[in-house]
């Protein structure tokens, strides 16, 4: 206030004292005390920031807007929460807690941290184990991203367990700005804090990005004006505070939601291996046991494709049968990651196949599919499967196992490959094979193995007419088909990407429909 305004404030006191019989000496001296007052306490400045404050945030109650805005500031000196704070928080916690399927409990993370902090955006990161690296979701990400856990500021914070709290990004160095070039959006302030488990290891971080100075329900309105960066404002002690109290509870709620996923695993594994026992128990021919160990064997590790390859060694090629169509799948008995797997006998484990030299882009690139990881497992055939092999052999004097004698004195060979395609977790987030994958489908190509070399169809080489339809009768299709229907269906299908299976001709080039990771 200004000179003038004060004397006239005093002059006014004085009429005032008059007005009640008060002796003007004292009306003076009760003035000058009160005005020592205001200009000791910064009482005009204080009056001043808080008026532009409720200015730049225009609320729709600003007697409501006044009251937070003076719990918060108390609250920022004080290292206690306010009462409402705390209401806020057991509310989100409340909500976020209350969740168990893993995506519903990260949105729900996202979601109602947004509210708690009123910031414009939030992202979590998650720690995956398998793959070495941080899976982020963020309320701007239609999908997770993969990102290096050592990579800019959440990096930095997943590393060294400590919180950053910056008023203005583009002033601080460690900052990367090459995403708000790319999308044109304003970072100004941010806020990063580490989620840990009950051992003290860190699970995942999650930020908060753009503290808003008005409600979530201007934002839209405020958006259409002016960029939410440039009216962002730095984020509090306070906001720190409720922070590290919510990712105490978000470390139980991911704890809860990854023992839920490893519950869910373990069920559909038991289910698929209980599903294959039952059903290669029954009197089977080698297609329709072929589809039936393709369909649990995708259920069993999660994956999004599953193939079983048989050797066919007058011919060299390995051969299957397509889930879509029931047709024969036929490749070179060398080609690609199963040929690969088919040769050395041993697991293939690739993670990243666009990574891997062997794998060739090109199924992908016609298709339209996405391969990411392939697990090939080998199935061997043991003694009692191949002097099964042997008699039935003998039985039709069949010429063709004479190869297989020879390798007989060798130990147990190779009848053919297992081979997946992009693991899946249940609710829809790709991932990679582990070790637990291996030893399941390791122990899964043990028990199916001898069961098809058992199979009076692999020593006759599918010869009989009789089993030309035996997959098709399997996959419900009528016997009566003609080739051409056969034919029709085949292209319907790969016009509508259901991905179906390689056909390979004489001259070995792919008639693709999947991607088996064809050698160059």
């Amino acid at each position: 206030p200004t000179s003038q305004p004060a004397a006239d404030c005093r002059a006014t006191a004085v009429l005032r004292g008059r007005a009640m019989n008060v002796p003007v000496e004292s009306v003076e001296q009760e003035q000058k005390a009160l005005d020592q007052y205001v200009k000791g306490k910064c009482v005009a400045e204080a009056v001043q920031d808080v008026v532009q404050s409720l200015i730049t945030a225009k609320p729709i109650n600003p007697k409501q807007w006044l009251l937070e805005h003076l719990e918060g500031e108390l609250s920022n000196e004080s290292q206690d929460l306010s009462e409402s704070d705390l209401h806020r928080l057991f509310a989100t916690t409340r909500k976020i807690t209350s969740e168990i399927v893993p995506q519903e409990a990260i949105e729900s993370v996202i979601r109602e941290t947004i509210v708690l902090l009123n910031c414009d955006r939030v992202s979590l990161f998650v720690v995956d184990r398998k793959m070495s690296k941080l899976r982020l979701y963020a309320s701007n990400l239609a999908t997770p991203i993969m990102v290096s856990p050592g990579q800019g500021i959440v990096g930095s914070v997943f590393s060294h367990k400590h919180t950053v709290n910056i008023g203005n990004c583009y002033l601080d160095q460690r900052f990367d700005r090459s995403f708000d070039d790319k999308t044109g959006y304003t970072t100004r302030s941010l806020i990063a804090m580490p989620i840990l488990d009950f051992e003290n290891n860190c699970i995942g971080v999650i930020q908060a990005i753009n503290k808003l100075p008005f409600d979530q329900t201007q934002k839209v309105e405020k958006a259409g004006t002016d960029p939410i960066g440039t009216c962002a404002v730095p984020f509090e002690k306070n906001d720190e505070r409720m922070l590290m109290h919510l990712t105490q509870h978000v470390g139980i709620a991911m704890r809860n939601a990854e023992l839920y996923r490893e519950a869910i695993a373990t069920s559909e594994r038991a289910t698929g291996f209980l599903n294959t026992i039952q059903s290669i128990s029954q009197d089977l021919g080698t297609q329709s046991m072929l589809l039936t160990i393709t369909m649990h064997a995708n259920k069993i590790v999660s994956s999004e494709r599953a193939t079983v390859f048989l050797v066919d060694e007058p011919n060299q090629q390995l051969w299957s049968v397509s889930t879509d169509t029931g047709q024969e799948i036929r490749i070179p008995m060398r080609a690609g990651i199963a040929g690969q797997c088919f040769v050395e006998a041993n697991v293939i484990n690739i993670p990243d196949a666009y990574a891997d030299k062997r794998f060739n882009q090109e199924v992908d690139k016609k298709t339209g599919f996405k391969t990411q990881s392939i697990l090939a497992i080998p199935m061997l055939e043991d003694d009692a499967a191949r002097e099964e092999f042997e008699k039935a052999a003998q039985k039709r004097k069949s010429l063709a196992t004479l190869a297989d004698k020879k390798v007989t004195e060798q130990g147990n060979k190779v009848i053919g490959v297992i081979q997946m395609i992009n693991k899946v977790s249940f609710d829809g987030q790709l991932e990679i094979f582990d070790e637990g994958d291996i030893e399941v489908m390791e122990l899964f190509a043990k028990f199916v193995g001898p069961k098809l070399a058992m199979s009076s169809f692999l020593a006759t080489r599918h010869s009989e007419p009789s089993d030309r339809k035996e997959a098709e009768l399997a996959l419900g299709r009528q016997p009566q088909q003609t080739d051409d229907m056969v034919r029709m269906h085949k292209r319907s299908s790969r016009g509508q990407g259901t991905g179906g299976m390689i056909v390979l001709g004489e001259d070995g080039e792919e008639d693709d429909e999947d991607g088996f990771g064809v050698v160059d």
